[in-house]
């Protein structure tokens, strides 16, 4: 069996049911034209994600992501974690000994620029929930010289070349995050093979946190409500199948950014799935942050009768609020009587 990890270099590629759709669509910013009968977009993944390569057809791959979903695509748009270097452990060795960490991106749309400054060239741009090697700095707890001497409120960056080595960059501070609930995905997505299982340990290691985080990030109230308001972050962002960031966005996407970026792994399909950490609970008891399910749909319950969603419907096609309680502003009959399930992970 193939086993040939890899790791997204792109700020997102595009994932499709079948190779023959992929072909359609590999142009870069194009929609697919003249598709298949069968196939069709199936997910996104995102700078820094890795997956694994299950199967080669012609100039496609079939891949399977860290969290268990896969898809076709183009044979160029794979790059081997080999070509990270070493580093798919750390960075050390060439950057000068500066002291690395994983970070995610916590702004829905950010630009890695050349300098610290407002003025300089954009790099690349990188959608909430990328994962990228950063240096330390003295705001997280390390005193390493090198990073004081940046511009306040910027972070240097290191972005894979696809040749070896990395590319240096900056963003602002304030849209990283320390990159957390990897545990959780270890224990959560039992789908993975041992080949990325091995890769993701080796740059899991949580940097320490203060007891009020810790005690934070233990609440179930305050993870119920961070759920929400990550998905509040999205509000407004216009229905795209299959996508997963402030460009384009669908339910399931919505439900597993939402999570992803709160340090779970959930199933990316509106559906329940066993070995994944959401379980059906009775629909009365559903709590903020929890999830509802219609037929082939999936919404964040925000409790009082309200939920977010991202929809197609033709009076919004973005992500939205509804009430499934009849005479509220947003009331939608349609789903109150579709409503066939909730699912939480408490």
């Amino acid at each position: 069996m193939l086993r040939k990890p890899g790791i997204c270099q792109k700020p997102v590629i595009t994932l499709y049911e079948t190779p023959a759709y992929a072909a359609c669509g590999t142009a870069v910013d194009a929609e697919p034209t003249g598709v298949p009968e069968n196939g069709g977009v199936a997910d996104e993944i995102l700078f820094g994600w890795q997956y694994e390569v299950l199967e080669e057809n012609n100039a496609f791959y079939k891949i399977r992501t860290h969290y268990g979903y896969e898809g076709w695509i183009a044979a160029e748009e794979y790059v081997p974690m080999e070509s990270v270097g070493d580093a798919g452990i750390c960075y050390d060795a060439q950057n000068s000994g500066c002291a690395m960490q994983l970070l995610q991106v916590c702004q829905n749309i950010a630009d890695v620029l050349e300098a610290e400054r407002v003025q300089a060239r954009r790099i690349t741009t990188l959608y909430a929930g990328s994962l990228i090697w950063a240096e330390k700095d003295s705001a997280l707890g390390d005193s390493n010289a090198a990073a004081r001497l940046l511009q306040p409120g910027w972070r240097r960056v290191f972005l894979p070349d696809g040749m070896g080595g990395l590319r240096e960059g900056y963003m602002r501070s304030r849209f990283l995050e320390l990159c957390q609930g990897q545990e959780r995905w270890r224990k959560w997505a039992p789908q993975r093979s041992a080949i990325l299982t091995e890769h993701i340990d080796a740059v899991s290691q949580l940097e320490p946190k203060e007891q009020e985080d810790a005690d934070a990030l233990g609440s179930e109230e305050a993870f119920r409500e961070s759920i929400v308001q990550t998905a509040y972050s999205y509000l407004g962002t216009q229905y795209r199948w299959g996508g997963k960031t402030a460009c384009g966005i669908d339910c399931s996407g919505l439900a597993f950014m939402s999570y992803f970026r709160n340090g779970i792994l959930i199933w990316r399909d509106a559906a329940i799935k066993e070995g994944y950490p959401v379980h059906e609970i009775p629909i009365e008891q559903a709590k903020p942050g929890d999830l509802l399910f219609f037929p082939g749909h999936v919404a964040i319950y925000l409790g009082n009768g309200k939920i977010i969603h991202a929809t197609g419907h033709p009076e919004s096609s973005c992500v939205t609020v509804n009430s499934l309680w009849e005479g509220e502003p947003g009331y939608r009959e349609d789903l109150k009587n579709s409503l066939c399930a909730a699912g939480s992970i408490f």
